[in-house]
C-alpha cells in the first residue's frame, strides 16, 4: 500500500472513529431522552421487542448482509475499471432489494401478533401485547429502507468515502429525539416508532447526493443476469445465514428475557446500548475502514498485506476497547445512575441496568474482535466458514441462557452472551488461519494479554479517584459528572502508564491517529501500523 493510500485510510479511520464517537454519544442521549419521557417499565419492554424484530430482520437481510455481499464484487469491479457494470450492479441490486424487502415488510406487518409472541412468549398482559405490536408494524418498513440505505453505504464506502455513511446516524438520532421531546407527550410511544421510521427515511435521503455525484456519466440499467450479480446472490447467502445465527442468538435472549419480567428485554437493550459505545467508536470504525481495504487485497492476492491490515486491526481493537470491560465492571452503576438515572427512572431500574452490563463487558474485546473477524472472511468470500462456529454459538447461546438466567436475571442472559462471543472468536481465528496460513496469534496474544494486564492499575485507580471524588461532593448531576469523569481519566491515564511500562506499540499507533487529527501529514497507517513516511 503507497504512502497515500495509508494517509488516506488512517485520516478515514480517524473521521469514523470521531464521527462514530459523536453518534454513538448522541445515541446515548437519545436513549436518556425517551427513558426521561417514557420510563424503564413494561411499555418500554413492549418496544424493545417491537422495535428488535424488525432490526434483527434487516440486519438478517437488509442493511448489513447486503452491504456484506455487496462490498467485495463492487470494489473488485472498480479495482478491475469495469465502472460502467459496477453501477449496472447498483442497479439492479437496489431494485431486487426493494422488491424482496418490501415483501418481507408487508408479511412482516400483517403477521405481527405472531411475531411479538414468537419474541416474547414470556409476555402475558394483553396490554403490553397489544402495544407490541401495533409499534412493530409501524417499524416494520424500515427493513425497506435501510436495505437500500446499506447497498449505498457499500458504494460510497468501496470509493473511500465515508463521510455520509457515518453522518447518518446522527440524523436518525436526532430525528427521533425531536419525535419524542415534541411529540411524546400527547402519543407516547407511538411518537417514537414514527420517529424511528422518520429517522431511516433521513438516513436514506443523506447519502443520495453523494451517490447521484458518483453515478453521473453511467445509466441507470439493470443487468439480472449479469455474473457479478449472481455472485452477490451467493455471498449473500452465507452471510444470511452467517447472520441469522447471530440474529437467532440475540432472539433467544430476548425470549428468555420475557419470562424474567416485562421491563427485562428493555434493561437488557440500555446495557447493551452503553456497552456498545466504545465497540463503536474503535471496533467498528477500525473494520468499516478495514474492510474495503481486505476486500482489494484478497482480490489483488495481495495476502502479506492482508495479513498485515487483519493483525493489526485485531491488536488496535483489543487494545481500545478492554479498557470497558474493567471500567463497566468497577463504575458500572455510577455511569449507568449519571447516563440515566433521571426523570422516570428510578435506582431500582440503574441496579439492573448495571448488573446487565458487568457481564455484557466481559465479551467487549471478542464481540469487537468478531466484527473485523467476520469482515476478513466476507473480503475473501470464504462467507460460508463462519457458519461452522456459528452452528456451535447457537446451540451454546440457548443452553447457557437456559442455565444462568433463572440464578442471574438480565446478567445471566448477557453473561451468556459473552461467553458465545468468546468461544466464536477463538473459533474464527482457527477457521481463519486454515484459509490465509497464519494470523499473528502470538503478537494479537502478546496484546491481549499486556493489556489485560493494565487493567488491574486503570481498575484500582478508576475506583478510587471515583469514591474519593463522591464522598466529598456528594450525588448532584454536576457532582456525579466530576466524579465519573475523574474516575476515567485516572483509569485511563493509569492504563497508559501501565501501556508504556509494558512496550505496547498499539499505544504509538492509537497516538498517532490522534495526531493526525492535528497534522493530517503526521499518521501512522490502520492497515499496517507502520510509521509515517519522514522524507
Amino acid at each position: 500500500m503507497g504512502n497515500e493510500g495509508k494517509r488516506r485510510l488512517a485520516v478515514a479511520a480517524a473521521f469514523l472513529m470521531a464521527a462514530t464517537a459523536g453518534s454513538r454519544v448522541l445515541g446515548l442521549f437519545r436513549e436518556q431522552v425517551m427513558l426521561y419521557y417514557l420510563g424503564l417499565g413494561p411499555a418500554m419492554g413492549a418496544f424493545t421487542v417491537a422495535f428488535k424484530v424488525p432490526s434483527l430482520i434487516r440486519t438478517l437481510v437488509a442493511d448489513t448482509a447486503l452491504s456484506a455481499a455487496f462490498i467485495p464484487v463492487f470494489s473488485d469491479l472498480l479495482s478491475k475499471d469495469r465502472r460502467e457494470e459496477a453501477w449496472r450492479l447498483v442497479s439492479t441490486i437496489s431494485l431486487l432489494a426493494v422488491v424482496v424487502l418490501g415483501v418481507i415488510s408487508a408479511l412482516g406487518m400483517i403477521f405481527a401478533p405472531q411475531v411479538i409472541r414468537l419474541a416474547a412468549p414470556g409476555y402475558e398482559n394483553p396490554e403490553t401485547i397489544a402495544l407490541a405490536v401495533d409499534l412493530t408494524r409501524l417499524m416494520f418498513p424500515t427493513v425497506v429502507l435501510l436495505g437500500v440505505a446499506g447497498i449505498f453505504m457499500g458504494v460510497l464506502n468501496s470509493y473511500d468515502h465515508f463521510v455520509l455513511p457515518a453522518l447518518a446516524p446522527i440524523a436518525w438520532n436526532i430525528v427521533i429525539i425531536a419525535a419524542v421531546v415534541f411529540f411524546s407527550g400527547d402519543r407516547g410511544f407511538y411518537a417514537l416508532a414514527w420517529g424511528v421510521l422518520a429517522g431511516t427515511v433521513a438516513e436514506l435521503v443523506l447519502q443520495l447526493p453523494a451517490i447521484w455525484r458518483r453515478r453521473s456519466g453511467y445509466s441507470l440499467r439493470f443487468a439480472f443476469g449479469h455474473p457479478a450479480v449472481r455472485q452477490v446472490g451467493r455471498l449473500l447467502g452465507p452471510v444470511v445465514l452467517t447472520l441469522g445465527i447471530v440474529n437467532f442468538n440475540a432472539l433467544v435472549s430476548t425470549i428468555f428475557a420475557s419470562y424474567i419480567s416485562e421491563p427485562a428485554p428493555a434493561v437488557i437493550d440500555k446495557a447493551f446500548r452503553l456497552f456498545q459505545l466504545p465497540q463503536g467508536m474503535f471496533a467498528v470504525a477500525i473494520g468499516t475502514v478495514l474492510f474495503p481495504a481486505l476486500s482489494r487485497f484478497a482480490s489483488l492476492e495481495r495476502m502479506d498485506d492482508f495479513r498485515s491490515a487483519l493483525s493489526s486491526g485485531l491488536r488496535q481493537i483489543f487494545f481500545t476497547t478492554l479498557p470497558f470491560t474493567a471500567f463497566f465492571v468497577v463504575l458500572g452503576v455510577p455511569t449507568v445512575r449519571l447516563i440515566f438515572e433521571h426523570g422516570k427512572v428510578t435506582p431500582e431500574d440503574t441496579a439492573a441496568i448495571a448488573w446487565a452490563l458487568a457481564f455484557f463487558s466481559l465479551g467487549m474485546a471478542f464481540v469487537s474482535a468478531n466484527t473485523l473477524l467476520n469482515r476478513a472472511f466476507y473480503g475473501l468470500r470464504k462467507a460460508w466458514l463462519p457458519l461452522v462456529v456459528g452452528l456451535a454459538n447457537l446451540a451454546l447461546n440457548t443452553l447457557l441462557c437456559f442455565l444462568l438466567y433463572r440464578p442471574l436475571g438480565v446478567g445471566g442472559v448477557t453473561l451468556a452472551t459473552a461467553l458465545v462471543s468468546t468461544f466464536n472468536f477463538f473459533g474464527l481465528m482457527v477457521l481463519l488461519r486454515g484459509q490465509i496460513g497464519s494470523v499473528d496469534a502470538r503478537r494479537v496474544a502478546s496484546t491481549g494479554v499486556r493489556a489485560v494486564a493494565s487493567l488491574v492499575p486503570l481498575a484500582l485507580a478508576a475506583y478510587w479517584v471515583w469514591m474519593l471524588i463522591d464522598t466529598q461532593l456528594g450525588r448532584s448531576v454536576p457532582a456525579q459528572m466530576v466524579s465519573v469523569g475523574g474516575g476515567y481519566a485516572a483509569g485511563f491515564l493509569a492504563y497508559i502508564a501501565a501501556a508504556r511500562l509494558l512496550r505496547m506499540e498499539e499505544l504509538g499507533q492509537v497516538a498517532g491517529v490522534i495526531r493526525r487529527r492535528r497534522d493530517p501529514h503526521d499518521v501512522r497507517d490502520v492497515a499496517s501500523g507502520e510509521e509515517p513516511d519522514q522524507g
